[in-house]
C-alpha cells in the first residue's frame, strides 16, 4: 500500500509540474502560465519571464495589463497567444493578461542599465531626451547623481542624435540607474553614462 501512495504522489507531482512547463521555442496557443514582470522595462524589452525561470527574459509582450508600474515586481497569470503566420517583425507569441497573483515594491539598491538605442517598428530609435524639464528616458524622468553625470548625459544626447541620423553601427550608449525614492515609479537617478 505504501508503494501505491508513493506512486500516486509522484503522479500528482508530475501533473502539477508539467502543466505549467512552457517552451519559448514551441509555445502552445492558449496555454496558461505564471509570468514574472521585473521592476523596470527598457525600450526594447518588457522584462517578462516565466516565474520559475526569472533570469531568462522572453522578449515579448503582455497585452491588457495597463496597471503595471515601474518600481514594482509582479507575478501574473497570462495566456499564450500565438502570432498568426506571416507577421514579420513580430514575436512568435505574446501573452494576454488574466489576473495579478502578487505585486511587491522593489527593494533592491543595485544599479541597472538602460540602453539608449532601440528598435521601433522598422527603424532605430534613440530614447534619451532633453527638454526644459531636464532629461528623460521614454516617459521616465532622469535625475543626474552629480555634475559629472549631468555633463555626460548632455554628451550622450549629442552623440545619440548624431548617430541616429547616420548609417553604420551604433555605439552601445547606456545609462546606469536606480529608482528615485523622491519620484518613485516616475523617475530614475543616473549614476553613470556609458558613452562608448
Amino acid at each position: 500500500m505504501k508503494h501505491f501512495y508513493l506512486l500516486l504522489s509522484l503522479a500528482f507531482l508530475f501533473v502539477a509540474c508539467s502543466k505549467d512547463d512552457f517552451n519559448p521555442s514551441k509555445p502552445k496557443d492558449g496555454q496558461v502560465v505564471e509570468l514574472f514582470l521585473d521592476h523596470y522595462t527598457t525600450a526594447g524589452d518588457q522584462r517578462i519571464s516565466i516565474n520559475a525561470k526569472r533570469d531568462e527574459s522572453l522578449h515579448t509582450y503582455l497585452k491588457n495589463f495597463d496597471e503595471r508600474e515601474k518600481g514594482y515586481v509582479y507575478i501574473v497569470k497570462a495566456k499564450v497567444v500565438a502570432t498568426p503566420s506571416g507577421w514579420a517583425d513580430y514575436p512568435s507569441y505574446t501573452f494576454d493578461y488574466i489576473k495579478t497573483l502578487a505585486r511587491e515594491k522593489y527593494q533592491g539598491t543595485d544599479t541597472f542599465a538602460l540602453p539608449l538605442f532601440g528598435w521601433i517598428g522598422d527603424g532605430d530609435a534613440f530614447f534619451l531626451r532633453k527638454d526644459a524639464a531636464g532629461y528623460s528616458y521614454l516617459d521616465y524622468q532622469l535625475k543626474p547623481a552629480d555634475a559629472s553625470v549631468q555633463a555626460d548625459l548632455g554628451k550622450a544626447v549629442e552623440k545619440g542624435l548624431q548617430m541616429i541620423n547616420t548609417a553604420g553601427p551604433r555605439t552601445p550608449l547606456k545609462v546606469y540607474v536606480q529608482h528615485d525614492p523622491a519620484n518613485y515609479a516616475k523617475g530614475y537617478i543616473v549614476y553613470h553614462v556609458q558613452l562608448q
